[in-house]
């Protein structure tokens, strides 16, 4: 059957999905700390990280 492609993993928001395979970390893990970090966006019932403040996020607190 025909998979849809995830997209442009390079632009700002993207999907969980998408911040999974850029981090090489856990789907969950991923929604609890973007929530953290307050790097959610929901645009309807789209559900996208910006990148940029979870990774600088995620550098602050877990380096």
């Amino acid at each position: 059957m025909y998979k849809k492609e995830l997209g442009n993993a390079q632009g700002e928001l993207v999907t969980v999905n998408q911040m999974a395979e850029i981090s090489n970390l856990g789907v969950s893990t991923i929604r609890k700390v973007a929530e953290e970090a307050n790097a959610v966006r929901r645009i309807g019932r789209c559900y996208r990280i910006n990148k940029r403040v979870f990774l600088n996020y995620v550098e602050q607190i877990y380096s």
